[in-house]
Protein backbone atom coordinates (compact mmCIF):
# COMPACT_ATOMS: atom_id res chain seq x y z
CA UNK A 1 0.00 0.00 0.00
CA UNK A 2 1.16 3.79 -0.80
CA UNK A 3 1.73 5.80 2.47
CA UNK A 4 -1.10 7.99 1.46
CA UNK A 5 -3.58 5.48 1.26
CA UNK A 6 -2.01 3.57 4.93
CA UNK A 7 -2.61 7.15 6.54
CA UNK A 8 -6.03 7.55 5.36
CA UNK A 9 -7.19 4.02 6.36
CA UNK A 10 -5.72 4.51 10.20
CA UNK A 11 -7.28 7.59 9.76
CA UNK A 12 -11.10 6.74 8.73
CA UNK A 13 -10.35 3.68 11.31
CA UNK A 14 -9.31 6.36 14.01
CA UNK A 15 -13.48 8.40 13.48
CA UNK A 16 -14.72 4.71 14.25
CA UNK A 17 -12.93 4.22 17.26
CA UNK A 18 -13.93 7.97 18.29
CA UNK A 19 -17.81 7.13 17.14
CA UNK A 20 -17.56 3.74 19.37
CA UNK A 21 -15.60 5.30 22.55
CA UNK A 22 -17.70 8.25 22.50
CA UNK A 23 -21.34 5.77 22.47
CA UNK A 24 -19.46 2.83 24.72
CA UNK A 25 -18.25 5.97 27.04
CA UNK A 26 -21.61 7.70 27.44
CA UNK A 27 -23.40 3.87 28.28
CA UNK A 28 -20.99 3.12 30.79
CA UNK A 29 -21.53 6.47 32.28
CA UNK A 30 -25.64 6.10 32.67
CA UNK A 31 -25.17 2.38 33.75
CA UNK A 32 -28.03 2.21 30.73
CA UNK A 33 -29.02 -1.42 29.49
CA UNK A 34 -27.80 -2.38 25.78
CA UNK A 35 -30.27 -2.29 23.79
CA UNK A 36 -31.65 -0.76 20.46
CA UNK A 37 -33.39 2.20 22.23
CA UNK A 38 -31.14 3.36 24.28
CA UNK A 39 -28.14 2.97 21.80
CA UNK A 40 -29.88 5.42 19.91
CA UNK A 41 -30.05 7.88 23.00
CA UNK A 42 -26.71 7.10 23.42
CA UNK A 43 -25.90 7.92 19.76
CA UNK A 44 -27.43 11.38 19.88
CA UNK A 45 -26.20 12.52 23.31
CA UNK A 46 -22.57 11.64 22.05
CA UNK A 47 -23.26 13.29 18.42
CA UNK A 48 -21.22 16.49 19.46
CA UNK A 49 -18.52 14.94 21.86
CA UNK A 50 -18.42 12.69 18.51
CA UNK A 51 -18.25 15.56 15.86
CA UNK A 52 -15.68 17.78 17.81
CA UNK A 53 -13.24 14.97 18.42
CA UNK A 54 -13.40 14.34 15.04
CA UNK A 55 -12.60 17.52 13.63
CA UNK A 56 -9.79 17.64 16.61
CA UNK A 57 -8.56 14.55 15.60
CA UNK A 58 -8.33 15.55 11.77
CA UNK A 59 -5.40 18.17 13.11
CA UNK A 60 -3.49 16.46 15.72
CA UNK A 61 -3.53 13.02 13.73
CA UNK A 62 -1.92 14.97 11.17
CA UNK A 63 0.35 17.36 13.25
CA UNK A 64 1.86 14.60 14.72
CA UNK A 65 2.11 12.07 11.91
CA UNK A 66 -0.14 9.47 13.79
CA UNK A 67 -0.66 6.86 11.64
CA UNK A 68 1.78 4.30 13.58
CA UNK A 69 3.58 3.45 10.79
CA UNK A 70 5.88 6.77 10.51
CA UNK A 71 9.43 6.08 11.58
CA UNK A 72 9.18 2.32 11.05
CA UNK A 73 6.94 0.36 13.45
CA UNK A 74 8.97 1.56 16.75
CA UNK A 75 6.61 0.69 19.18
CA UNK A 76 7.72 3.03 21.81
CA UNK A 77 7.45 6.09 19.30
CA UNK A 78 3.97 5.21 18.66
CA UNK A 79 2.25 5.02 22.03
CA UNK A 80 3.89 8.28 22.99
CA UNK A 81 2.68 10.14 20.24
CA UNK A 82 -0.61 8.47 20.34
CA UNK A 83 -0.74 9.42 24.30
CA UNK A 84 -0.23 12.96 23.67
CA UNK A 85 -2.64 13.41 20.77
CA UNK A 86 -5.11 11.72 22.84
CA UNK A 87 -4.03 14.16 25.62
CA UNK A 88 -4.54 17.06 23.02
CA UNK A 89 -7.72 15.83 21.93
CA UNK A 90 -9.87 15.45 24.86
CA UNK A 91 -8.45 18.94 26.11
CA UNK A 92 -10.13 20.72 23.20
CA UNK A 93 -12.92 19.04 22.98
CA UNK A 94 -13.89 19.61 26.76
CA UNK A 95 -12.82 22.95 25.41
CA UNK A 96 -15.20 22.75 23.11
CA UNK A 97 -17.78 21.86 25.55
CA UNK A 98 -17.08 24.48 27.54
CA UNK A 99 -17.08 27.62 25.20
CA UNK A 100 -20.27 25.66 23.45
CA UNK A 101 -22.04 25.24 26.68
CA UNK A 102 -22.30 21.64 26.11
CA UNK A 103 -22.42 19.81 29.56
CA UNK A 104 -20.17 16.91 29.96
CA UNK A 105 -19.05 15.87 32.66
CA UNK A 106 -15.39 15.14 32.96
CA UNK A 107 -15.70 11.28 34.06
CA UNK A 108 -17.60 10.88 30.64
CA UNK A 109 -14.68 12.38 28.55
CA UNK A 110 -11.96 10.85 30.51
CA UNK A 111 -14.10 7.48 30.05
CA UNK A 112 -14.02 8.52 26.28
CA UNK A 113 -10.38 9.59 26.22
CA UNK A 114 -9.50 5.95 27.54
CA UNK A 115 -11.34 3.90 25.82
CA UNK A 116 -10.09 5.93 22.65
CA UNK A 117 -6.55 5.16 22.92
CA UNK A 118 -6.73 1.12 23.83
CA UNK A 119 -8.70 0.59 20.72
CA UNK A 120 -6.35 3.00 18.52
CA UNK A 121 -3.04 1.54 19.82
CA UNK A 122 -4.78 -1.62 19.42
CA UNK A 123 -5.58 -0.91 15.85
CA UNK A 124 -1.99 -0.01 14.93
CA UNK A 125 -0.77 -3.18 16.54
CA UNK A 126 -2.93 -4.94 14.82
CA UNK A 127 -2.47 -3.41 11.27
CA UNK A 128 1.44 -4.25 12.51
CA UNK A 129 0.72 -7.64 12.63
CA UNK A 130 -0.78 -7.88 9.80
CA UNK A 131 1.78 -6.03 7.65
CA UNK A 132 4.21 -8.30 9.19
CA UNK A 133 2.36 -11.86 8.47
CA UNK A 134 1.87 -11.27 5.70
CA UNK A 135 5.86 -10.27 4.87
CA UNK A 136 6.49 -12.74 3.04
CA UNK A 137 3.49 -13.09 0.88
CA UNK A 138 4.55 -14.34 -2.72
CA UNK A 139 2.83 -11.05 -4.61
CA UNK A 140 5.46 -8.52 -2.96
CA UNK A 141 7.60 -6.68 -5.52
CA UNK A 142 10.67 -7.88 -5.66
CA UNK A 143 13.30 -4.72 -6.02
CA UNK A 144 16.71 -4.01 -7.09
CA UNK A 145 18.70 -1.17 -6.23
CA UNK A 146 21.11 0.44 -8.08
CA UNK A 147 23.95 2.09 -6.15
CA UNK A 148 26.42 1.25 -2.96
CA UNK A 149 26.97 3.57 0.23
CA UNK A 150 25.14 5.56 2.44
CA UNK A 151 21.87 6.06 0.04
CA UNK A 152 21.47 2.38 -1.00
CA UNK A 153 21.77 1.24 2.91
CA UNK A 154 19.66 3.72 4.05
CA UNK A 155 17.08 2.99 1.17
CA UNK A 156 17.65 -0.91 2.08
CA UNK A 157 16.83 -0.22 6.28
CA UNK A 158 13.70 1.91 4.98
CA UNK A 159 12.52 -1.01 3.27
CA UNK A 160 13.21 -3.91 6.18
CA UNK A 161 11.62 -1.33 8.61
CA UNK A 162 8.16 -0.88 6.84
CA UNK A 163 6.83 -4.26 5.02
CA UNK A 164 3.41 -2.37 4.31
CA UNK A 165 5.38 -1.34 1.15
CA UNK A 166 4.99 -4.69 -0.10
CA UNK A 167 8.57 -4.51 -1.46
CA UNK A 168 11.36 -7.55 -1.14
CA UNK A 169 15.01 -6.32 -1.51
CA UNK A 170 16.51 -8.74 -3.52
CA UNK A 171 20.13 -7.02 -3.90
CA UNK A 172 22.40 -4.24 -5.26
CA UNK A 173 23.76 -3.32 -8.48
CA UNK A 174 26.86 -1.63 -8.64
CA UNK A 175 27.32 0.81 -12.05
CA UNK A 176 30.85 0.94 -11.87
CA UNK A 177 33.72 -0.69 -12.98
CA UNK A 178 36.01 0.39 -10.72
CA UNK A 179 34.40 -1.16 -7.65
CA UNK A 180 35.60 -4.64 -5.93
CA UNK A 181 33.72 -7.51 -7.15
CA UNK A 182 31.22 -8.85 -4.43
CA UNK A 183 29.20 -12.22 -3.72
CA UNK A 184 26.55 -12.53 -5.95
CA UNK A 185 23.24 -14.14 -4.85
CA UNK A 186 24.23 -17.40 -3.57
CA UNK A 187 27.55 -15.98 -1.90
CA UNK A 188 29.37 -18.62 -2.87
CA UNK A 189 30.50 -17.10 -6.55
CA UNK A 190 31.21 -13.53 -7.46
CA UNK A 191 31.59 -12.37 -11.34
CA UNK A 192 31.36 -9.25 -13.48
CA UNK A 193 28.35 -8.42 -14.97
CA UNK A 194 28.22 -6.22 -18.34
CA UNK A 195 25.38 -3.90 -19.54
CA UNK A 196 23.88 -6.80 -21.74
CA UNK A 197 24.52 -9.01 -18.69
CA UNK A 198 21.95 -6.98 -16.28
CA UNK A 199 18.94 -7.60 -18.79
CA UNK A 200 19.12 -11.51 -18.25
CA UNK A 201 19.77 -10.71 -14.20
CA UNK A 202 16.39 -8.71 -14.30
CA UNK A 203 14.95 -11.82 -15.87
CA UNK A 204 16.87 -14.63 -13.65
CA UNK A 205 15.82 -12.45 -10.55
CA UNK A 206 12.22 -11.96 -11.30
CA UNK A 207 13.14 -8.16 -10.76
CA UNK A 208 9.90 -6.04 -10.46
CA UNK A 209 10.89 -2.88 -9.71
CA UNK A 210 14.61 -0.99 -10.17
CA UNK A 211 15.92 1.79 -7.43
CA UNK A 212 18.31 3.83 -8.76
CA UNK A 213 20.03 5.64 -5.54
CA UNK A 214 23.65 6.97 -6.69
CA UNK A 215 24.67 8.74 -9.70
CA UNK A 216 25.78 7.08 -12.42
CA UNK A 217 29.19 8.25 -14.47
CA UNK A 218 27.58 6.83 -17.72
CA UNK A 219 24.24 8.33 -18.28
CA UNK A 220 23.48 7.07 -21.63
CA UNK A 221 23.71 3.29 -20.65
CA UNK A 222 21.74 4.17 -17.05
CA UNK A 223 19.23 5.89 -19.60
CA UNK A 224 18.81 2.81 -22.09
CA UNK A 225 18.90 0.57 -19.05
CA UNK A 226 15.59 2.25 -17.46
CA UNK A 227 13.66 2.44 -21.43
CA UNK A 228 14.68 -1.31 -21.21
CA UNK A 229 13.12 -1.96 -18.07
CA UNK A 230 10.15 0.31 -18.76
CA UNK A 231 9.53 -1.67 -21.94
CA UNK A 232 8.97 -4.71 -19.96
CA UNK A 233 6.82 -2.88 -17.33
CA UNK A 234 9.30 -2.81 -14.50
CA UNK A 235 8.46 0.03 -12.55
CA UNK A 236 12.01 2.61 -11.64
CA UNK A 237 12.09 4.50 -8.80
CA UNK A 238 14.88 7.56 -8.40
CA UNK A 239 16.66 8.90 -5.44
CA UNK A 240 17.55 12.40 -5.92
CA UNK A 241 21.47 12.70 -5.57
CA UNK A 242 20.87 15.52 -2.91
CA UNK A 243 18.78 13.27 -1.15
CA UNK A 244 19.58 15.11 2.22
CA UNK A 245 17.64 18.19 1.16
CA UNK A 246 14.32 15.67 1.67
CA UNK A 247 14.15 16.93 5.30
CA UNK A 248 13.31 20.23 4.64
CA UNK A 249 9.47 19.38 3.62
CA UNK A 250 9.73 18.75 -0.42
CA UNK A 251 7.42 19.76 -2.96
CA UNK A 252 6.91 17.77 -6.48
CA UNK A 253 6.59 21.33 -9.07
CA UNK A 254 5.49 20.46 -12.83
CA UNK A 255 7.06 22.35 -15.07
CA UNK A 256 6.40 21.28 -18.75
CA UNK A 257 6.97 17.49 -17.86
CA UNK A 258 10.30 18.42 -15.75
CA UNK A 259 9.99 17.43 -12.31
CA UNK A 260 11.43 20.27 -10.15
CA UNK A 261 11.94 19.74 -5.88
CA UNK A 262 10.80 22.75 -4.06
CA UNK A 263 12.12 22.74 -0.79
CA UNK A 264 10.81 25.13 2.06
CA UNK A 265 12.77 27.00 4.95
CA UNK A 266 13.88 25.05 7.49
CA UNK A 267 14.02 27.30 10.94
CA UNK A 268 11.58 27.84 13.23
CA UNK A 269 8.98 30.99 12.58
CA UNK A 270 9.65 33.45 15.39
CA UNK A 271 6.09 32.71 16.89
CA UNK A 272 7.27 28.83 17.20
CA UNK A 273 10.24 29.95 18.88
CA UNK A 274 8.10 32.03 21.25
CA UNK A 275 6.13 29.23 21.75
CA UNK A 276 8.80 26.93 22.45
CA UNK A 277 10.64 29.09 24.69
CA UNK A 278 7.84 29.33 26.89
CA UNK A 279 6.87 25.77 27.31
CA UNK A 280 10.89 24.88 28.10
CA UNK A 281 10.64 27.83 31.09
CA UNK A 282 7.26 26.52 32.40
CA UNK A 283 8.28 23.13 32.55
CA UNK A 284 11.83 23.50 33.40
CA UNK A 285 10.91 24.90 36.46
CA UNK A 286 8.51 22.69 37.13
CA UNK A 287 10.97 19.94 36.96
CA UNK A 288 13.42 21.82 39.35
CA UNK A 289 11.17 22.41 41.88
CA UNK A 290 9.59 19.22 41.85
CA UNK A 291 13.31 17.13 40.89
CA UNK A 292 14.91 19.35 43.96
CA UNK A 293 15.20 17.32 46.60
CA UNK A 294 16.68 14.48 44.41
CA UNK A 295 19.24 17.24 42.78
CA UNK A 296 20.40 18.57 46.71
CA UNK A 297 20.77 14.09 47.08
CA UNK A 298 22.66 13.61 43.98
CA UNK A 299 25.29 16.72 44.21
CA UNK A 300 25.84 15.78 48.05
CA UNK A 301 26.83 12.56 47.12
CA UNK A 302 29.14 13.42 44.08
CA UNK A 303 30.63 16.29 46.76
CA UNK A 304 31.86 13.84 49.07
CA UNK A 305 33.00 11.35 46.59
CA UNK A 306 34.41 13.32 43.74
CA UNK A 307 35.04 16.96 45.65
CA UNK A 308 32.23 19.19 43.55
CA UNK A 309 29.19 18.44 42.56
CA UNK A 310 29.06 20.07 38.98
CA UNK A 311 30.85 20.60 36.33
CA UNK A 312 30.92 22.31 32.77
CA UNK A 313 31.81 21.70 29.65
CA UNK A 314 31.77 23.93 26.45
CA UNK A 315 29.86 23.31 23.81
CA UNK A 316 28.28 25.29 20.93
CA UNK A 317 24.67 25.94 21.16
CA UNK A 318 22.35 27.81 18.26
CA UNK A 319 23.76 29.15 14.94
CA UNK A 320 27.15 27.76 16.68
CA UNK A 321 27.73 30.12 20.22
CA UNK A 322 29.82 28.53 22.46
CA UNK A 323 27.97 28.58 26.31
CA UNK A 324 29.41 26.73 29.25
CA UNK A 325 27.09 23.31 29.92
CA UNK A 326 26.54 21.85 33.64
CA UNK A 327 25.99 18.65 34.26
CA UNK A 328 26.48 15.87 37.74
CA UNK A 329 30.12 15.72 37.98
CA UNK A 330 29.84 11.96 37.66
CA UNK A 331 31.93 9.64 35.02
CA UNK A 332 30.48 6.65 34.60
CA UNK A 333 32.63 5.04 32.41
CA UNK A 334 35.88 5.15 34.93
CA UNK A 335 37.47 3.14 36.44
CA UNK A 336 36.85 4.37 40.18
CA UNK A 337 33.29 5.11 38.98
CA UNK A 338 31.11 4.32 42.34
CA UNK A 339 27.43 2.87 41.63
CA UNK A 340 26.00 6.10 42.74
CA UNK A 341 27.95 7.41 39.56
CA UNK A 342 26.47 4.55 36.80
CA UNK A 343 23.11 4.85 38.57
CA UNK A 344 23.05 8.02 37.41
CA UNK A 345 24.28 8.31 34.30
CA UNK A 346 21.74 5.16 33.43
CA UNK A 347 18.77 7.40 34.82
CA UNK A 348 19.90 10.19 33.22
CA UNK A 349 20.10 12.30 36.47
CA UNK A 350 23.50 13.09 35.66
CA UNK A 351 22.15 15.45 32.63
CA UNK A 352 19.13 17.23 35.30
CA UNK A 353 21.82 20.55 35.65
CA UNK A 354 21.31 21.42 32.16
CA UNK A 355 17.76 22.90 33.01
CA UNK A 356 19.32 25.76 34.52
CA UNK A 357 21.00 26.40 31.10
CA UNK A 358 17.58 25.98 29.87
CA UNK A 359 16.12 28.89 31.81
CA UNK A 360 19.63 30.46 31.24
CA UNK A 361 18.50 29.92 27.34
CA UNK A 362 21.45 28.40 26.22
CA UNK A 363 19.42 24.96 25.58
CA UNK A 364 16.09 23.58 25.23
CA UNK A 365 14.10 20.81 26.79
CA UNK A 366 14.22 18.94 23.36
CA UNK A 367 16.37 20.11 19.93
CA UNK A 368 19.77 18.45 18.49
CA UNK A 369 22.24 17.10 20.78
CA UNK A 370 24.99 19.34 21.86
CA UNK A 371 28.34 19.19 20.31
CA UNK A 372 32.17 20.21 20.97
CA UNK A 373 33.56 23.14 19.22
CA UNK A 374 36.05 20.97 17.57
CA UNK A 375 33.39 18.60 16.06
CA UNK A 376 31.28 21.68 14.83
CA UNK A 377 34.57 23.38 12.90
CA UNK A 378 34.40 20.27 10.93
CA UNK A 379 30.79 20.11 9.67
CA UNK A 380 29.86 20.43 6.22
CA UNK A 381 26.94 22.97 5.24
CA UNK A 382 24.41 20.20 5.09
CA UNK A 383 25.57 19.46 9.18
CA UNK A 384 25.20 23.27 9.94
CA UNK A 385 21.86 22.74 9.66
CA UNK A 386 21.35 21.44 12.79
CA UNK A 387 22.04 24.62 14.72
CA UNK A 388 19.37 26.78 13.52
CA UNK A 389 17.78 25.83 16.66
CA UNK A 390 19.03 25.22 20.25
CA UNK A 391 20.48 22.42 21.58
CA UNK A 392 18.26 19.82 23.84
CA UNK A 393 18.42 17.68 26.98
CA UNK A 394 16.96 14.86 24.80
CA UNK A 395 15.89 14.48 21.35
CA UNK A 396 14.56 12.67 18.03
CA UNK A 397 18.38 11.90 17.54
CA UNK A 398 19.11 11.08 21.71
CA UNK A 399 15.46 8.57 21.91
CA UNK A 400 16.89 6.58 18.60
CA UNK A 401 19.94 5.26 20.77
CA UNK A 402 22.15 8.14 19.21
CA UNK A 403 24.72 9.77 21.26
CA UNK A 404 28.16 11.52 21.39
CA UNK A 405 29.83 8.30 19.61
CA UNK A 406 27.91 8.30 17.12
CA UNK A 407 28.67 10.70 13.76
CA UNK A 408 27.19 13.80 13.21
CA UNK A 409 25.98 12.49 9.76
CA UNK A 410 23.66 10.12 11.87
CA UNK A 411 22.46 12.48 13.84
CA UNK A 412 22.19 15.45 11.23
CA UNK A 413 19.20 13.39 9.49
CA UNK A 414 16.95 12.84 12.92
CA UNK A 415 17.75 16.52 13.91
CA UNK A 416 16.38 18.16 10.93
CA UNK A 417 13.49 15.62 10.92
CA UNK A 418 12.48 17.23 14.21
CA UNK A 419 13.02 20.58 13.03
CA UNK A 420 10.68 19.67 10.29
CA UNK A 421 8.11 18.05 11.79
CA UNK A 422 8.03 20.38 15.03
CA UNK A 423 5.06 21.40 17.31
CA UNK A 424 4.78 21.80 21.07
CA UNK A 425 3.34 17.94 20.82
CA UNK A 426 6.39 16.66 19.06
CA UNK A 427 8.07 18.35 22.03
CA UNK A 428 5.90 16.39 24.50
CA UNK A 429 5.70 13.29 22.45
CA UNK A 430 9.54 13.38 22.45
CA UNK A 431 9.82 13.88 26.02
CA UNK A 432 7.63 10.85 27.34
CA UNK A 433 9.45 8.85 24.98
CA UNK A 434 12.30 9.17 26.94
CA UNK A 435 11.06 8.66 29.93
CA UNK A 436 9.95 5.36 28.33
CA UNK A 437 13.51 4.59 27.76
CA UNK A 438 14.81 4.45 31.75
CA UNK A 439 13.53 1.23 32.71
CA UNK A 440 15.27 -0.27 29.96
CA UNK A 441 18.43 1.48 30.99
CA UNK A 442 18.04 0.32 34.63
CA UNK A 443 17.96 -3.44 33.36
CA UNK A 444 21.44 -3.27 30.63
CA UNK A 445 23.07 -0.37 29.33
CA UNK A 446 22.09 0.13 25.51
CA UNK A 447 24.56 -0.96 22.81
CA UNK A 448 24.87 1.91 20.79
CA UNK A 449 27.21 1.40 17.32
CA UNK A 450 29.14 4.15 15.82
CA UNK A 451 28.34 4.29 12.48
CA UNK A 452 31.00 5.59 9.95
CA UNK A 453 30.27 9.13 8.10
CA UNK A 454 31.54 7.76 5.14
CA UNK A 455 29.93 5.52 2.49
CA UNK A 456 30.49 2.24 3.69
CA UNK A 457 30.53 -0.81 1.32
CA UNK A 458 27.22 -2.74 1.50
CA UNK A 459 29.08 -5.69 1.34
CA UNK A 460 30.26 -5.24 5.10
CA UNK A 461 26.86 -5.58 6.45
CA UNK A 462 25.03 -8.71 6.99
CA UNK A 463 21.54 -7.61 7.89
CA UNK A 464 21.41 -6.25 3.55
CA UNK A 465 20.64 -9.22 1.02
CA UNK A 466 23.70 -10.31 -1.37
CA UNK A 467 25.44 -7.33 -3.93
CA UNK A 468 25.83 -7.57 -7.33
CA UNK A 469 28.24 -6.34 -9.42
CA UNK A 470 27.87 -4.59 -12.82
CA UNK A 471 31.02 -3.88 -15.07
CA UNK A 472 30.54 -1.44 -18.09
CA UNK A 473 31.46 -2.88 -21.43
Amino acid sequence: MKPRAIRHAVFVLDLVFIALSAVTAYMLRTDSPWHAARLRIALNESWFVMSAAGATWLLVFHRLKLDGFYGGYETSAMLTKLFTGTVALVLLVASACFLLHQNRSRLLLASFAGLFFVAAFAGRLGAHWLFRRFAGHPNRRRVLIVGKGRIARELAERIARHPEMGWQLVGFLFPSADDLVVPVFDRERSRRLNSLSIDGLLKEQAIDELMLATPVPDKGEMLNLVANCRQRGLRVTVIPNLYQLYVNRPALVDLDGLPLLHFAEGRLSPLELAQKRVFDLTISFVLLVGGSPLLILSGLLLRMRRGKALCSETRCGRDGQPFRMLRFNSRRDASDASGLERLLEKLGIAELPKLFNVLKGDMSLVGPQPETEERVKRYSDWQRQRLVCKPGLTGLAQVQGLGEENSSDDKTYFDLRYIQDWSLLTDIALMLETMWTLPRRLGATRTRVAQSSELDTLSESKQFPELVHADRP
